[in-house]
């Protein structure tokens, strides 16, 4: 979680003046947003998991439980909002600038739960199957999958630094790319599904895949029309 904070940061302080935004500002920001990420991915885990928690106290019991991308991701938004409507700073291209915490924390946070031997997958019989201290059968290391495609997406997603046709594309690019594949890789993690083949954790990723869709092709087709008039 260190190495995912500090990566971006120094991610965001790098693109912020490339997209619109103030290093001295993405300064400014780096510790509400940490901070409301953390408590956001707190929440998050004590929502979806309500009866391992018996009383209020334990949710400060941080070694008691863990925490959710999900909510690390609505967190940090909040931060973001916030800074946009006191600063007076572009949301989108904020969130452009700082969207990298969700592959970065894929990388680097994955490799923990990989060496915790958790968030594993179904039991398989493929080669690079791992077996885990304490459970039966060799199992899908999903951990290793996220961090995969974590380098993926980044790979596709930091050309659209340079090229970019309009504030949030990076953003939702990167939010609809991590959903896209915590959904198909949530159908190695039969354990956890909750009513069919639905986990807790495809249900906001579903969310965030309509929403970003809906953002993108709408300003895609606005951003279309404006370089048309311009033409004409």
């Amino acid at each position: 979680m260190a190495i995912t904070v500090l990566t971006t940061a120094a991610m965001a302080l790098r693109m912020g003046p490339r997209l619109g935004v103030p290093a001295r500002e993405i300064d400014r920001l780096i510790l509400p947003f940490v901070l409301l990420a953390f408590v956001g991915a707190r929440l998050g885990y004590v929502l979806s998991h309500p009866a391992e928690f018996m009383s209020p106290a334990e949710i400060l019991r941080i070694y008691h439980g863990g925490l959710t991308s999900h909510g690390a991701i609505a967190g940090g938004f909040v931060t973001l909002w916030w800074a946009s409507r006191r600063r007076g700073l572009p949301l989108w291209s904020l969130a452009d600038a700082t969207v990298w915490a969700v592959p970065l924390g894929n990388i680097f946070v994955r490799f923990g739960n990989f060496m915790n031997g958790e968030l594993y997958g179904d039991v398989t019989a493929l080669p690079w199957a791992v077996t885990f201290p304490g459970e039966p059968g060799p199992r899908h290391p999903l951990q290793i999958y996220e961090m995969l495609l974590a380098v993926v997406i980044l790979a596709l997603t930091l050309p659209l630094v340079g090229r970019r046709r309009f504030p949030g594309q990076v953003f939702w690019s990167v939010v609809v790319l991590t959903s896209v594949g915590r959904i198909l890789l949530d159908l190695l993690r039969s354990e956890d599904r909750v009513f069919g083949i639905v986990t807790l954790g495809q249900i906001p990723a579903a969310i965030l895949i309509v929403i970003g869709v809906w953002f993108l092709l709408r300003k895609s087709r606005r951003s279309a029309q404006s370089a048309r008039s311009a033409q004409s």
